[in-house]
């Protein structure tokens, strides 16, 4: 009887072990990238490793990424034009 409570607490803290170890390493494979597109639009995605549109990274978290974006990929300061109004028929 004592036997079979000491194996089975042993396989569950095994399996407990390796949930949470397989749960980190997945976690651990993905890092944050700032990447610009063909229309010059900069996004942050959570990636395995680089592509050719990253600009910048890898970054370990979100926010990181984020304040990269905005030094790399400023927002233009340029307001855009007016539309005036149609003249009066």
């Amino acid at each position: 009887m004592r036997g079979s409570v000491l194996t089975k607490i042993a396989v569950l803290t095994v399996v407990i072990i390796f949930a949470l170890g397989s749960g980190l390493a997945l976690a651990a494979e993905k890092s944050w990238f700032v990447q610009k597109d063909k229309n010059g639009v900069c996004s942050v995605h959570q990636l395995k490793a680089k592509t050719d549109k990253t600009i910048a990274g890898p970054f370990p978290t979100k926010n990181a990424a984020m304040k990269a974006k905005e030094e790399k990929c400023p927002k233009k300061s340029e307001k855009t034009p007016e539309k005036k109004p149609a003249p009066p028929r």
